[in-house]
């Protein structure tokens, strides 16, 4: 009982931290090394997975399990994530970026007919996450770019902010973090994560959220129009915040667009491949990503005829590689160090003999997760830490119940990534709002309804269409 009440406290207090604005991977480690040190004072040193010789001194070993946790991190998932950062911004430093993003959104600018435009710039927004993984940065680029489209098109400047703010949500793609991580947890191939599991949920609820984007704007845009409110600004709409710099430059060739999806491409043919039995071969992210930093590389070298300026971009690569120690890593580590402790003091064993006995017991943890995930994103506006969080006891609560680790990850990751754009205090929606001059709670009031939509046709499907059981 005394374990429930400090882990109950040990999340309180990591709630109030980042509500206070206290960085997430900071608040959670720090809470998390709290908990190590009280866990030998109750009698709990269990160090899980990880080997931890005994030194004799038990708090001195729970530092060593907080440094193996550091080193399992970095060495393993951590450092496909640095990869990856890496190579974007190499993509982005080249203009491949750019490009890309500029051969999805030039259709886009000949289209006048008024609603279509919302499903259609939902759907093209999200298969812009591809080459733009971060959710901020994507509403930055759209802002400057098909906003004023949108708007001059005839739509409401709410309508059109809340599509660009929802864009950013759950691709399909073995590039995203959040997948890595699920797909290393699991122990699962990562394309047989992504494009077996993952997109047989994912691709049909965009297309849904999609559709009830179109009929949730034309709705409040009606609904405004009675209540005599504005819908239609200028096409300028108060984005002369947004650093113009964002928008495409397009001053590199056509083909410098296939170039940031490369990896995806070398990820996906030979997982299509091997699926038919056309040949017998998988692949690990880790060579891709360099094959494909080097074939940027020699490419940008003849476009240039210059070696070593080409050469000295590559410092780039490794800028990219400390953002994503210092962001993402960072969060994955503090959540692996704050989880463990919270399993070492026996909660999640009482979890698990909790639901035993419970009929529906996957239904139930599912529902649980879904709920705390929305509620943790919602007071701090990070989609992901709950989720990192989250991921690292889901394969230990499956084992010990029989339940397919799947069938709880892939809901918690979903709502995780919907609810951000519910969020008032997530990063995507204050951007948003302010490069447009409206009220942060009105552009949610258009977010909501597609979020929701997105969350249960998610958990509908998640439950239908992926097995219960492991096996």
């Amino acid at each position: 009982m005394i374990e429930l009440i400090i882990v109950a406290v040990a999340i309180l207090a990591t709630g109030y931290l980042i509500v206070k604005k206290v960085d997430a991977a900071v608040a959670l480690l720090v809470v998390g090394l709290a908990l190590f040190m009280v866990a030998p004072f109750l009698g709990h040193t269990d160090t899980g997975t990880f080997e931890v010789e005994p030194s004799g001194n038990a708090w001195y070993d729970q530092l060593q399990l907080a440094t193996a946790i550091f080193s399992d991190r970095f060495a393993n998932t951590g450092l496909v994530i640095m990869m990856l950062f890496g190579f974007a911004a190499y993509m982005s430093h080249i203009g491949a970026n750019d490009k890309a993003v500029d051969l999805l959104t030039r259709p886009l600018l000949k289209l006048r007919v008024k609603y279509l435009l919302v499903p259609i710039v939902f759907w093209v927004g999200n298969l812009m996450s591809l080459v733009v993984p971060s959710a901020s940065s994507l509403a930055v680029l759209l802002m400057a770019t098909l906003y004023p489209m949108m708007v001059g098109a005839g739509l409401s400047r709410l309508t059109s902010g809340a599509v660009i703010a929802t864009t950013a949500t759950i691709v399909p793609t073995p590039l995203g973090a959040d997948n890595v991580i699920a797909a290393d947890r699991l122990a699962l191939d990562l394309g047989e994560y992504v494009f077996s599991l993952h997109a047989r949920v994912s691709i049909p609820t965009l297309v849904v959220m999609g559709v009830a984007h179109y009929f949730w704007q034309r709705w409040m845009d009606s609904r405004d129009a009675r209540r005599g409110r504005t819908l239609v600004d200028e096409a300028a709409g108060g984005v002369g915040s947004v650093a113009a710099e964002d928008a495409p430059r397009g001053s590199v060739p056509g083909f410098y667009a296939i170039l940031p999806v490369l990896p995806l491409l070398l990820v996906l043919v030979p997982y299509v491949l091997t699926t038919v039995g056309v040949i017998d071969f998988q692949v690990s992210l880790l060579p891709i990503v360099l094959v494909s930093l080097m074939a940027g590389l020699v490419v940008e070298a003849i476009r240039k005829r210059q070696l070593l300026p080409s050469l000295n971009d590559l410092k780039v690569f490794f800028r990219g590689i400390g953002d994503g120690a210092a962001s993402v890593v960072a969060l994955l580590i503090a959540a692996g160090i704050f989880v463990e402790a919270i399993t070492q003091l026996g909660i999640i064993d009482s979890l698990v003999a909790a639901t035993e006995n419970i009929e529906g017991a996957a239904l139930v943890l599912m529902l649980v997760f879904v709920g705390a995930t929305i509620l943790l994103v919602l007071l701090t506006g990070s989609g992901l830490a709950p989720f990192y969080s989250f991921i690292e006891v889901i394969p230990r609560i499956a084992g010990q119940t029989g339940i397919n680790g799947v069938l709880l990850a892939l809901p918690i990751q979903f709502a995780g990534n919907l609810a951000r754009a519910v969020s008032p205090v997530s990063a995507v929606v204050l951007i948003v709002s302010r490069a447009m001059n409206a009220n942060v709670i009105d552009l949610v009031k258009r977010t909501v309804v597609p979020m929701a939509v997105g969350i249960v046709v998610s958990i509908a499907l998640t439950w239908i269409l992926i097995p219960g059981a492991v096996g």
